[in-house]
């Protein structure tokens, strides 16, 4: 019987627990994890799901799963790995890239996931040890190249939802030195409580608007999620404090606080994750 943690949006532990299968409580988020392995020839250790699993038999995948009752982030994923195929890494060799929080709206194959996932990148030289895994969730674990596995997710042989691989793994750092810490004005669009103009199931929870006269990569004015009010404006004047960078599209969103103080990511990831759950990105400072 496995058991979560359940959380808050801003992965605040709420001290309720559930376990796995029972239904989400409205409102509430559980921990999992994506682990990618990374050798020093630029492959990565790709898994094949056992013919048994309930869910995506004989697909290939990262390792992944959730964190269970207790553990962090971290924890879970090194445990994931060593269930799953076999390896005991350190914890050193890890680094976080980024993290997404999938609410109800999200679904996948009718699924909604209600959680935070943390995605993992470690550096591994070695094979896998499939004999010392721990659990009998794969059938096959193998180095794979990123035109390899390309070829799995386009033959559809590969878990769909791992198409963020593509745009994130191998991104580089954005350069945003002259954007944080900018003083910056505008026009608020879509106040708080306010619909989407084409999703009108989307509810706007924080006022989000453009900056005047500066333009994103798609052309447009360039986007802005504000912080330090709990009121709907018509116009703001704030500082940017960070800038969402999106690996699956064209344009970032600049975080921008009215009052300049500082935000948790917690809570930045928190309240953007309404809209943001739809795209793979990385919050930068």
């Amino acid at each position: 019987m496995e058991k979560w943690d359940l959380y808050t949006k801003y992965r605040e532990k709420t001290g309720e627990e559930m376990i796995r299968g029972e239904r989400m409580p409205e409102g509430r988020y559980h921990l999992t994890v994506d682990v990618w392995i990374r050798n020093s020839r630029g492959q990565y250790l790709i898994s094949q799901r056992a013919a048994n699993r309930p869910s995506y038999p004989l697909l290939w995948e990262c390792v992944g799963g959730s964190a269970v009752k207790g553990e962090s982030s971290l924890e879970g994923a090194l445990r994931e790995v060593k269930e799953e195929v076999g390896l005991d890494l350190k914890e050193e060799d890890g680094r976080l890239l980024f993290t997404k929080i999938r609410g109800q709206e999200y679904r996948y194959r009718g699924k909604a996931y209600n959680d935070i996932k943390d995605v993992w990148l470690f550096d591994y030289d070695g094979e896998p040890k499939l004999e010392a895994a721990t659990t009998d969730e794969v059938a096959d674990c193998r180095w794979m190249t990123v035109e390899e596995i390309r070829k799995l997710y386009q033959e559809k042989k590969l878990v769909q939802s791992l198409d963020y691989f593509f745009c994130a793994m191998e991104a580089g750092r954005p350069d945003y030195g002259e954007i944080i810490g900018r003083k910056v004005r505008g026009t608020v669009d879509r106040p708080m409580g306010t619909a989407h103009p084409r999703h009108p199931e989307m509810i706007y929870p924080l006022n989000y608007g453009y900056v005047d006269g500066v333009f994103a990569g798609d052309g447009g004015e360039q986007d802005v999620y504000l912080f330090g009010t709990d009121r709907p404006l018509e116009r703001f004047e704030g500082r940017v404090i960070a800038v969402y960078h999106r690996f699956d599209d064209v344009e970032d969103k600049w975080i921008v606080s009215l009052d300049g103080e500082d935000v948790p990511d917690e809570r930045i990831l928190g309240e953007i994750s309404f809209q943001e759950q739809f795209f793979c990105g990385k919050l930068y400072r």
